[in-house]
């Protein structure tokens, strides 16, 4: 969870300072545009890369799987991938809805 508030924290930063000045918005407004952005991309990815993580976890490995083996860090780069493949569907929405610029 301590990882899931820094990179919301750091990815509000980052958004901030992409949405103000393309949107021509005031401090607060930027603040409240970027949080909503980068929730629910950020919460999108984290429910891939979570459930993956749990079911190698849980029901793949048991306790074994541990962060100093290779193993450990070969199934979190799967999970960054399942990750993208939810967080893609949400990042579509957002940018069909406004909510995200595209990229151009």
């Amino acid at each position: 969870m301590l990882d899931y508030a820094f990179a919301f924290l750091l990815g509000i930063v980052f958004q901030y300072y992409s949405i103000v000045p393309m949107r021509g918005l005031q401090p607060a407004e930027g603040i409240k545009a970027a949080v909503n952005a980068d929730f629910w991309s950020l919460t999108a990815f984290e429910v891939g890369l979570f459930a993956w993580m749990a079911l190698t976890r849980f029901v793949f490995f048991g306790p074994s799987l541990q962060p100093d083996s290779a193993t450990y860090w070969f199934m979190m780069q799967i999970g960054m991938i399942i990750g993208f493949a939810t967080a893609f569907p949400m990042n579509w929405l957002l940018i069909k809805s406004g909510v995200k610029e595209p990229c151009m």
